[in-house]
């Protein structure tokens, strides 16, 4: 047994399988991959890792399951691996490469961790508990931890979680973790957090910029799956330094000494996915790394969907609470998308692009466009 001290949580226990499972190569390396990505040039604090982050996950998913001995045990140990499989700077190169979960099963089934697991689970049924409830719902151990942790890292005042009587009030029955209604208010909040945190931190426009610059370079770099799947964030920065390539050396120069792209246009208005193709091979033919699409999915807020007793009846989150209800139907607001360049290309690039979208120039003035 080893106690582990938090910012977050104060003290957190790890047992004996649970040490074995962190002293691997594969969990000690999420202590060189950044919880955040590149939001620390945003946020200076926000240097905060996957490692803590996993830890905590892997603390409130065995509080929850103290209160629910009915859940698979295996599913506490999902919790502090959920995570294993995160790029260099977590999310932002999913750009380019399939999601992290997907990574997760490969360095458990080819790393060593995998070999500490069979220890006590048969790695079929284990990647199974990958899906858990627990720690992939819609309310789960994964996002109390991570909403909290961010705010705290990044000192916004929006990650205002009431975690323990989320965990007082969640119930196992067989299938699902149900909040109960003491809960209620406490799973609103979790997602009027969320909602905040998205356009504040998540998706600040700064880091939308930095992590398009980010992806670009590894695009031009070539850099594949099977060499990226083991890498840190050292291993990455390294690469890209000594790259042969002038354009990797100045994308990654520019991140390093926060020499970054402008906005040239910053839309919430859709575009068809026709649209989307041929602006972004227009503009790489025109521009190559000097101009950078960036059209992200929208949000889609999953804790909406979390279950919830409400006069003895089991329903949707999104059923019960108007002010959840409410926070979905503005979700789009803050939705956007982006066209970056160097500041010396913005009005060539914008001038450029009045011509592809064929529209008036009033128009995408309206549409934040800076000429």
């Amino acid at each position: 047994m080893k106690l582990v001290h938090d910012p977050i949580h104060g003290g957190i226990e790890l047992d004996d399988f649970a040490v074995k499972l962190v002293d691997t190569p594969e969990f000690q390396r999420l202590r060189r991959i950044t919880q955040l990505g590149l939001a620390f040039l945003v946020y200076p604090s926000a240097r905060h890792t996957r490692f803590e982050h996993s830890l905590g996950t892997f603390h409130i998913a065995r509080l929850i399951r103290e209160r629910n001995p009915g859940i698979n045990e295996g599913a506490v140990y999902s919790a502090l691996l959920h995570d294993l499989g995160h790029y260099p700077f977590s999310h932002t190169l999913e750009c380019l490469f399939p999601r992290h979960e997907d990574n997760t099963r490969w360095l458990i089934k080819h790393g060593e961790i995998g070999d500490v697991l069979q220890e006590r689970f048969s790695l079929k049924e284990f990647l199974s508990l990958l899906k858990h409830p627990l720690v992939s719902g819609d309310i789960d151990a994964d996002r109390m931890d991570y909403l909290v942790r961010d705010a705290y890292y990044t000192g916004v005042a929006y990650g205002l979680v009431d975690l323990e009587r989320l965990i007082r009030n969640l119930r196992w029955d067989g299938e699902r973790l149900i909040l109960g209604e003491k809960g209620i208010m406490a799973g609103q909040n979790l997602l009027i957090s969320r909602s905040m945190m998205y356009p504040t931190v998540y998706q600040h426009h700064t880091v939308r910029i930095v992590s398009a610059m980010l992806c670009k370079a590894v695009e031009l770099e070539g850099i594949e799956l099977e060499e990226l799947r083991k890498m840190d964030e050292v291993d990455l920065v390294a690469r890209l330094r000594a790259s042969e390539r002038k354009e990797v050396r100045e994308l990654i120069g520019a991140i390093e000494n926060r020499k970054l792209y402008k906005r040239v246009i910053w839309s919430g208005e859709e575009l068809d996915e026709k649209t989307i193709k041929e602006l972004r091979k227009e503009l790489e033919s025109e521009f190559g790394h000097l101009a950078l699409l960036d059209y992200p999915p929208k949000p889609r807020f999953e804790e909406r969907n979390a279950f919830v007793e409400f006069s003895g009846e089991i329903k949707r989150l999104s059923e019960v609470s108007p002010v959840v209800r409410a926070l979905v139907e503005a979700k789009e607001s803050n939705w956007r998308w982006g066209i970056y360049a160097r500041p010396e290309a913005v009005a060539k690039v914008a001038r450029w692009l009045l011509r592809f979208l064929d529209v008036p120039g009033d128009t995408i003035k309206n549409q934040n466009l800076k000429l």
